[in-house]
């Protein structure tokens, strides 16, 4: 299916970039004529990512992200570009009328196991809210508190042995479509079973509301007490959480998450009132999770299972979100205690004073895990001990938190806190010296913006028909800068915007985001009008100059044919020798010869 151009660019002029921006990274702030930012799509410190509302676009100057407003939504909520145009279109009230074309067959696809993956949602719901089948899923979801309203926030439901099947076929889903969704396997033998069949369902929903997967436990003896629908096209569980688009009207007010580990936890957590609990899908807890609740909130607490495993799982969770700069607690309730059972049992503000009491920073779960079972008695004792905490304290690149950490770390080591920070420095000083030398290598090896790019640059920034046309169709003699001004000759009000998302080239997108969300001196929009003396004389000038590169270029190699010819080794040419003469002459009267 496709969109006419006419509705993109309709959607497009209707959705301010700055605005969708600040929808997702609120710390979006003005910096002259653009707005800027960390960057959303990888960690820094330092802010490279720059959105120009006039040009519509966006670019990340440290990890080289870019593209128009499209692009963004398409990169931030992980998703196809004809779906982010729709949910451009969505937000501003624009109807789409779609036409059909084979090239988008994969789009078409996608959106077909989108479809079956809400129906599928809605049919284990109503099986278990009306199926006979169904009624010990019913008493076993009573039995754990669940409520009616809570049912349908989650849309738990239940999957009777073989019923999908036989109702997905009906529809007229095709079996490609079937196993491609996650919801069903085959055998060798070529029987198809279903994921789900005889569990109780949890609909796994993206940040947008749309069913993606399924979890599923067992209400009978199994050795697979929970069990997860596979990964697909639409589904990705490291990149999802369970539970966050249900609390997310809460979420962007109160900006705090508590991870848990179920999805009992969950959906027991959030029927009480609990802000923010959300789930990893059956795997630990990854950056990609960390970075999708760095969106929403500015205060993450772990709560897993006191045991072994919780603690391993907390331990790498604090480090992820170290990685990631989030402000990240630790809490915990009884061993053997889940926190669906204690609310049931104790209700929501037991439960949160509880949390609070056994709060604990992230630096403080280090220390007494780094501890647990060993003794300090000897020196080497306590370098082994400072070893695994300064470890963690690396891991956090904010230099104040850093210090606090090191702070913490003498005061119950009972260190001197200069011999600390003089370790962690020690430590460190290898990988920012090789970080450094790096940075002086990428500045030395930077490819200074050449003449024709700099011409494309005032083109873009003028971008004044009669300049474009003054200049010969091969006028050009850079790749990039060809296709671009091609671009611009071929369709006369093409905007920077359009002219991004006609780029198909990962290096080519990189290349011309950077130089066209660079700002030149002169521009119109400066009280200078676009047919004035200082812009022609500008235009003339870079015209000039590009011209006698051309021809510097063509004398240094004549130069070295002529050399070949005088010392005999290639035969002698008349016309190149009078060619060189002629652009000595030409080079020199300009007063511009590179020699």
């Amino acid at each position: 299916m496709s969109i006419p151009d006419q509705v993109i660019e309709q959607i497009r002029t209707a959705s301010d970039i700055v605005s969708v921006i600040s929808d997702y990274v609120p710390d979006l702030k003005k910096a002259g004529r653009n707005f800027k930012c960390c960057c959303p799509f990888h960690t820094e410190k330092t802010p490279s990512f720059i959105v120009s509302p006039e040009k519509g676009i966006f670019r990340c100057f440290g990890c080289g992200a870019a593209g128009d407003v499209f692009k963004f939504v398409m990169l931030i909520e992980n998703i196809s570009w004809i779906e982010s145009v729709k949910k451009l279109a969505e937000k501003n009230g624009i109807t789409i009328q779609e036409s059909f074309s084979d090239n988008n067959y994969s789009v078409s696809e996608k959106t077909k196991i989108f479809d079956l993956l809400e129906r599928t949602a809605k049919f284990y719901n109503r099986c278990l809210l009306e199926s006979g089948s169904a009624s010990f899923a019913r008493d076993y979801v009573k039995q754990r508190g669940i409520t009616g309203d809570t049912i349908k926030k989650f849309m738990i439901g239940y999957a009777p042995k073989g019923k999908l099947l036989e109702s997905a076929t009906k529809k007229g889903y095709a079996y490609d479509i079937l196993l491609k969704s996650g919801l069903f396997t085959k055998t060798d033998f070529g029987k198809i079973f279903e994921y789900m069949s005889e569990r109780l369902v949890f609909p796994i929903l993206d940040v947008q509301g749309r069913v993606v997967a399924f979890g599923g436990r067992t209400l009978a003896d199994s050795k697979a007490k929970y069990l997860n629908t596979p990964e697909t096209i639409v589904y990705s569980k490291s990149s999802n959480l369970y539970g966050l688009y249900q609390t997310l009207p809460e979420l962007r007010k109160e900006k705090s998450v508590i991870v848990v580990e179920g999805y009992m936890d969950v959906v027991l957590s959030q029927q009480y009132g609990v802000c923010g609990a959300v789930a990893p899908l059956g795997t630990a807890f990854t950056s990609q999770q960390a970075k999708l609740i760095n969106r929403y909130a500015d205060n993450v607490t772990l709560l897993f299972d006191p045991d072994d495993a919780g603690r391993t799982a907390t331990y790498r969770a604090l480090e992820i979100c170290a990685e990631n700069n989030m402000s990240v607690r630790t809490s915990s309730l009884p061993e053997g205690v889940d926190p669906d059972e204690y609310l049931l049992d104790k209700g929501k503000d037991s439960f949160y004073a509880l949390i609070n009491k056994n709060s604990k920073t992230a630096i403080e779960f280090i220390f007494d895990s780094a501890l647990s079972g060993n003794k300090i008695k000897t020196a080497q004792d306590k370098a082994k001990a400072v070893s695994v905490l300064l470890s963690f304290v690396e891991k956090n690149k904010n230099i104040i938190v850093q210090r606090e950490y090191v702070k913490f770390i003498a005061q119950k080591m009972n260190i001197d806190e200069d011999v600390i920070w003089q370790e962690f420095k020690r430590r460190t000083v290898f990988k920012t010296k090789y970080k450094e030398e790096n940075v002086v290598e990428k500045k030395d090896i930077k490819i200074k913006t050449s003449l024709e790019e700099k011409l494309l640059k005032f083109l873009l920034n003028i971008n004044n028909r009669q300049y474009i046309k003054k200049l010969k169709k091969d006028f050009f003699t850079d790749s990039n800068c060809i296709t671009i001004y091609n671009m611009l000759l071929e369709n006369g009000n093409i905007s920077i915007a359009q002219i991004l998302s006609k780029i198909n080239d990962k290096r080519q997108e990189q290349w011309f985001s950077k130089i066209a969300i660079e700002n030149e001196q002169i521009k119109a929009e400066d009280g200078k009008d676009e047919d004035s003396v200082e812009l022609y004389e500008t235009f003339n000038i870079l015209c000039r100059d590009i011209e006698l590169e051309k021809l510097n270029k063509e004398r240094k190699l004549l130069v070295k044919e002529v050399s070949l010819m005088t010392e005999g080794k290639i035969p002698s040419d008349k016309n190149k020798i009078d060619r060189l003469i002629q652009l000595t002459t030409q080079i020199k009267g300009s007063g511009k010869s590179n020699g």
